[in-house]
């Protein structure tokens, strides 16, 4: 484009070559580029053909309008030149005539009679001799001394602007078209590509409403409508029959039909040299979409017309009869007078042609698409007939499935409709199995058409099936995608080598494609290129050079069959297996797609081959192989393990939600604490136990009168001995573990009063396993109710106890307090602490907040975690679970403990006593005063519990020893799906071996208990145990039965 000239500037110089001199700079200085001969015309060359190319090559065509110019042969020229290639015209009227004193100067020894003779000839003005089509165009006025040159100049400077993009086009496709000319019309100099799609929108604008700048030469027609025909493998849309008497008619349909884009075969045009003349007219009307008859006399009389129309007519061709010349209706054939022709012999007028042309073209569009694949299957049928019914043309794929759905809307055509060689030829494809790979893939540059398309004419002679884009692609298909799909499935790929090729934008990335697929490359050397113009990647790949042996095609041509032919299994093999593993990808890798069988060991061998040969499997037959000999040993997908495991786990969570595993879970928490080791005693506690002897002692006492009998319990005067003793030693506070609801001796009632350290408790009245209600226990009356607790315990049923109740609704009548006797033992050893009690209750009693002493809080058992569900008011009041004591492996001895006995005979050292929490209780079993609950550790007596409860709470918010806790709910849940997906995870990752897969899952089993019981010894942590080792083994055993149903099919 940068020898393109905006302009090209024609005058005469006797009058004009100052003025064009000055419009030449002005131009210039606005940015323009304008062919001037003062500047471009290079010395010692032929000026004439200087200036021919500077008009072809200029988008506008300057002519300054002067006597000189106009009277000037050479300016003539120019003009015709011009006009030839349709340049758009702009006149420039510069000086209309001269007078005799400029004459005069020019010619100093001119005589009068010389000046009259030389106005007669009208040399002296622009208008007598001025060329008609000058005269025809609108002018810029340049007058000088008349019209302002600035004015006309900006009205120049818009003509050049006006519809731009399009002159230059005009302009750049003219001197293609007569390179293409110069070079004796060869095809490499055709349009291909890109550059033939925007030629041929081009040639399709029209105007509306104004006058174009300039209008397409027949020049710029014939060449763009050969490069569509060059592009569409030589077919055409109009096959034009006509007498040889009517050929310069003919001539202008062709020229008509060309403007409007349409592909036209002529048999003046398109047969090519050597070739037989019937075959080639034959060849022609196969070939064509459409064809027109011109009617006329002598065309009905002609025996090439005739035999052209029948022809046709036995094609089932569209036929367009077109009158020419007034014809006798009774010699009109019959098969033509059932069809409606065009009658151009009316055109009494320019309208009534213009009329009948419009009619031919709405015919040609009318359908159009209907007949060229009409034309396309037809060609591809006659083919396959003419070479022995060749099976490698027969359709495949897309371009079958086309053709099916084509055929079946023919055949409802009256018109037209397909011919018995279609219908046998389609149904010849749909009887062919499934071809799985083709031989070849031809891969070449639209500017080697012509011998693309030899070669793959030559291959399919040969039995070759070849994937060749001009057959293989329909102007609507995805056409990325079909070309990999047919690298994909060729055996091997042929390259077409030429300088245009092996910088193609399309060539290159096809090349690159099958090379990352590792196929068979065969280079053909069409045109010589040299080889530092080709990559590394070209070089590498095997050569036949088409060049050689004279370039003679079909010696070279063997050397590509013997190429082909070797060792046709390996490269067929390595094929098939491509195409399948693609697949296989394509399906996201679906073991259905796997080989199998006689397929696998088949495969396994080539790839055995496949070391010492070429081509090379690629990555992905590798993985293909590699997951196909695993296929015995396959696996469900991890989603489907994954979907298990949350099956399972909402079926365990339901299961939990609804209590049915809390058995069993508390049974395994019963061991878990069991097995905790031992921790050292409390030494703020000081349990003083009614055991056996003591027992035995008071009843001894009581016989001997030093005692009078109590009801039930110790005896008034006993108790009151114990606690005198046990005040002399400032304990912190005495807590007694058993019912007074009677009324004390006198001494002993006055030591209650005064002993605010002591601590008693009450029962509220209950509901019993009858649904009876039974009644509680009071208080001591001289005890007041802010240092009364009550006794009632949350028990899981057979007296076990797991949970500590710190509060709860009072009894008005029994037990007006909602705090516990351990609760309140130990709020007030807190308080007298100094740490500060923050209650849960708000003003209306109700629970709006966790127990809190100073920083530590008590969090509430309320069913939303632990394996607990709030069934039956289960978990009624403030409930915490109870962190237990062992010492020893005993929670029995989880404090210092004394006999009743060893008290009253003064044998308990003061140490033992100062500062302590005194808590008196029975652990005489066979007394009835005694309680006796079952826990993880075994029974335990009600004194000890209470003290377990008691210290729990002290040591929590005084040592820091941990609480039991449990996650919430949606940590549970998660800690299940997690455990649940381990197991499925193993069970998947151990299918080759049942023994390993049952160990690895004993192996998750033992790793959470070992987790479950560390958490529960070091942070106080109760984990589910029981619902993760359920989900586990059923998720486990679901993706084994999964596996094993998968390796079934």
């Amino acid at each position: 484009m940068n020898d393109f000239q905006d302009g090209f500037i024609s005058y005469g110089r006797a009058d004009s070559k100052a003025f064009a001199t000055y419009l030449h700079q002005r131009l210039s200085e606005t940015g323009l580029k304008v062919w001037f001969d003062q500047n471009d015309i290079p010395l010692g060359v032929n000026f004439q053909n200087q200036i021919d190319d500077g008009i072809e090559k200029a988008h506008n065509f300057l002519f300054i309008i002067a006597p000189h110019s106009i009277n000037s042969p050479y300016c003539g020229k120019e003009i015709e030149l011009a006009l030839q290639c349709h340049k758009p015209i702009i006149p420039l009227l510069h000086v209309e005539q001269i007078n005799r004193e400029t004459w005069q100067q020019r010619f100093p020894h001119g005589t009068d009679e010389e000046w009259e003779a030389y106005k007669t000839k009208g040399l002296h003005s622009s208008f007598p001799n001025m060329h008609p089509e000058i005269g025809k165009i609108n002018w810029v006025y340049f007058r000088e001394g008349i019209d302002d040159f600035e004015k006309s100049f900006l009205g120049l400077l818009e003509l050049f602007e006006r519809h731009k993009a399009y002159v230059h086009q005009h302009t750049y496709f003219l001197t293609k078209a007569l390179e293409w000319e110069r070079h004796q019309k060869q095809s490499s100099y055709l349009l291909i590509g890109e550059e033939r799609q925007q030629a041929e929108a081009w040639l399709n604008v029209r105007f509306e409403n104004e006058q174009g700048p300039c209008i397409p030469s027949e020049r710029h027609c014939e060449y763009i409508t050969e490069s569509i025909k060059n592009a569409n493998n030589l077919m055409t849309q109009v096959f034009l029959s006509y007498a040889q008497t009517n050929k310069a008619t003919m001539e202008g349909f062709r020229r008509r039909l060309m403007r409007d884009c349409f592909t036209a075969w002529t048999n003046t045009t398109d047969i090519q040299t050597s070739e037989d003349f019937e075959d080639a007219i034959n060849r022609g009307i196969e070939q064509a979409d459409n064809f027109i008859f011109l009617l006329s006399p002598d065309s009905l009389v002609s025996k090439y017309c005739q035999y052209e129309l029948n022809y046709a007519l036995s094609l089932n061709k569209r036929i367009i009869p077109v009158l020419i010349q007034e014809t006798d209706p009774k010699e009109i054939p019959k098969a033509l007078r059932s069809l409606q022709y065009i009658d151009f012999t009316d055109n009494s007028n320019e309208e009534n042609y213009y009329q009948n042309e419009s009619q031919l073209l709405k015919i040609l569009r009318q359908d159009e698409e209907y007949h060229q694949q009409h034309k396309m299957l037809l060609v591809k049928a006659l083919r396959w007939e003419r070479q022995q019914r060749n099976s490698s043309i027969l359709l495949r794929g897309y371009n079958l499935r086309y053709a099916q759905a084509w055929l079946k809307l023919a055949q409802q055509k009256a018109l037209y409709s397909p011919t018995p060689l279609h219908e046998e030829f389609i149904a010849e494809s749909l009887r062919q199995p499934p071809v799985i790979s083709v031989d070849t893939f031809i891969v070449y540059s639209s500017a080697n058409n012509d011998f693309a398309r030899n070669l793959n004419d030559a291959l399919q002679m040969q039995g070759k099936t070849t994937w060749f884009d001009q057959e293989n692609l329909a102007s609507s298909e995805d056409f990325q995608q079909e070309v990999e799909q047919g690298i994909e499935s060729s055996d091997n790929i042929l390259f077409v080598i030429s300088p245009i090729a092996i910088s193609s934008p399309e060539c290159i990335p096809q090349v690159e494609y099958a090379q990352k697929l590792n196929k068979r490359i065969i280079g053909i050397v069409h045109q010589e290129i040299p080889k530092e113009a080709l990559g590394s990647d070209l070089e590498s790949i095997q050569w036949i050079d088409f060049q050689q042996n004279r370039g003679d095609f079909f010696v070279n041509f063997a050397e590509l069959i013997r190429t082909l032919d070797s060792d046709p299994d390996y490269t067929s093999a390595h094929t098939r297996l491509l195409v399948k593993a693609m697949e296989w990808e394509q399906e996201k890798r679906d073991d259905s797609f796997l080989l199998r069988g006689k397929d696998l060991v088949t495969s396994e061998q080539w790839l055995q081959e496949s070391a010492e040969k070429q081509p090379k499997p690629n990555k992905l037959q590798l993985e293909y192989l590699t997951a196909s000999r695993e296929l015995p040993y396959r696996k469900i997908k991890r989603r489907s393990v994954v979907l298990t495991s949350t099956v399972v786990t909402v079926l365990v969570v339901i299961a939990r939600f609804f209590g049915w595993m809390e058995p069993a879970e508390l049974r395994v928490y019963d061991q878990l604490m069991r097995l905790r080791p031992s921790e050292s005693q409390d030494e703020r506690f000081l349990i003083v136990e009614v055991d056996a002897v003591s027992s035995e002692a008071l009843r001894q006492d009581i016989i001997e009168g030093r005692y009078e009998p109590g009801i039930g319990t110790i005896p008034d005067k006993a108790l009151d001995q114990a606690l005198a003793k046990l005040l002399v030693h400032q304990p912190q506070f005495i807590a007694l573990d058993f019912y007074r609801d009677f009324k004390a001796q006198p001494e002993l009632a006055q030591r209650f009063r005064e002993t605010q350290k002591l601590i008693a408790l009450c029962k509220a009245s209950y509901e019993d396993e009858q649904g009876n209600i039974r009644q509680g226990y009071i208080p001591p009356k001289e005890v007041p109710m802010q240092r009364i607790g009550f006794n009632d315990l949350s028990e899981d049923g057979e007296l076990m106890i797991r949970r500590q109740l710190l509060l709860q609704a009072p009894d008005p009548e029994f037990c007006a307090t909602e705090e516990s006797f351990s609760f309140v033992l130990a709020r007030k050893y807190l308080e007298a602490q100094g740490i500060s009690y923050t209650s849960p209750l708000n003003d209306k009693g109700y629970y709006v907040r966790d127990i809190q002493f100073g920083d530590t809080v008590i969090p509430p058992l309320w069913g939303n975690g632990s394996p607990y569900r709030d069934i039956g008011d289960k978990l009624a009041g403030y409930q915490t679970l109870l962190n237990y004591r062992a010492y020893q492996g005993d929670p029995s001895k989880f404090a210092p403990t004394v006999s009743f006995q060893e008290l009253l005979n003064g044998e308990v050292s003061a140490e033992k006593i100062r500062d302590r929490i005194i808590v008196i209780g029975y652990t005489d079993t066979a007394d009835k005063s005694a309680d006796l609950w079952n826990t993880s550790y075994g029974d335990l007596a009600g004194v000890i519990l209470q003290a377990q409860m008691a210290s729990q709470i002290i040591s929590t918010v005084l040592d820091q020893r941990p609480l039991i806790w449990w996650l919430p709910l949606g940590g549970e849940i998660l800690w299940i799906f997690g455990w649940s997906t381990v197991g499925g995870l193993v069970i998947w990752l151990g299918t080759r071996s049942l023994g390993q897969s049952a160990v690895s899952a004993v192996g998750v089993l033992v790793g959470l208990y070992g987790v479950c019981y560390l958490v529960l010894v070091s942070q106080g942590g109760w984990l589910p145990l029981v619902p993760p080792a359920i989900a586990v083994v059923v998720t486990g055993v679901g993706v084994g039965y999964l596996t094993y149903r998968l390796r079934q099919t």
